[in-house]
C-alpha cells in the first residue's frame, strides 16, 4: 500500500486557524491511520505469513526538521513518522514491512507558484499551492544535490521500497533530498 496524499494550507503559528489546522490532520494523518486500518483483517491473517506486505507512507523534511509558516503540515508530517514506527513494530510479525519517505523540495504542482485555481475540500474552496512570499526562503542551496528532485527522484524511491531490494527494511525513513546540516557533517 502506498499512501501519498495531502497539500499545504500554511499560516504562520499565531495566525493558524483552528480549521486550517484540523483540514491538514484530517487529511495527512486521520486518512493514512484509516487506510492502514481497513488492511488489518487481512494483512493480519497468519495463514499468509509468506506474502510480502508493504506500507510506505509519505513524510516530508518538513515533518523531520520543521518549516516556517507550516505547523499544521510539519506537525502531521512528524505524525506520520509516528504512525509508521508503530505500524512497524506491531505488523513486523505478520511479515508486514512499513517505512516512510521524507521528501524534502521536490518540483510537483505543490511546489510551483501558485495559481488562481482552488480545491474544493469539505465544502470550501482553497488555494493548496506554498505562498509566493514563503518561497523566497528556499533556494537550492540548502540541497545537497543542488536542485529539487524530480518526479522519478520520488518514484524511484518508492519504487525501492516497494521491491524485493528492499525486504528487509522496515521502520525507516529515508530522507529525500534535504539533509540539513550535511554540509557541516562532511566538513568536519
Amino acid at each position: 500500500m502506498l499512501i501519498v496524499l495531502g497539500f499545504c494550507y500554511d499560516s504562520a503559528i499565531h495566525k493558524m486557524s483552528d480549521e486550517k489546522w484540523d483540514k491538514i490532520m484530517k487529511i495527512h494523518n486521520y486518512v493514512p491511520f484509516r487506510m492502514i486500518r481497513a488492511l488489518s483483517a487481512h494483512w493480519m491473517d497468519t495463514q499468509t505469513p509468506d506474502m510480502p506486505k508493504t506500507v510506505i507512507n509519505v513524510s516530508s523534511t518538513s515533518g523531520l526538521h520543521g518549516q516556517m509558516s507550516q505547523v499544521n503540515y510539519s506537525t502531521a508530517k512528524s505524525g506520520i513518522l509516528g504512525l509508521t514506527k508503530t505500524v512497524a513494530a506491531e505488523w513486523a510479525r505478520y511479515n508486514v514491512r512499513c517505512n516512510a519517505v521524507a521528501y524534502g523540495w521536490m518540483d510537483t504542482q505543490l511546489t510551483k507558484p501558485p495559481t488562481e485555481e482552488k480545491v474544493m475540500l469539505a465544502g470550501q474552496n482553497i488555494v493548496t499551492d506554498i505562498p509566493e512570499n514563503a518561497r523566497k526562503f528556499r533556494d537550492t542551496s540548502d540541497i545537497p544535490l543542488g536542485r529539487p528532485g524530480t518526479v522519478d527522484d520520488a518514484a524511484n524511491v518508492m519504487l525501492f521500497l516497494a521491491s524485493p531490494m528492499s525486504f528487509y527494511v522496515t521502520v525507516t525513513c529515508i530522507d529525500v533530498p534535504e539533509c540539513y546540516n550535511m554540509r557541516e557533517e562532511i566538513s568536519m
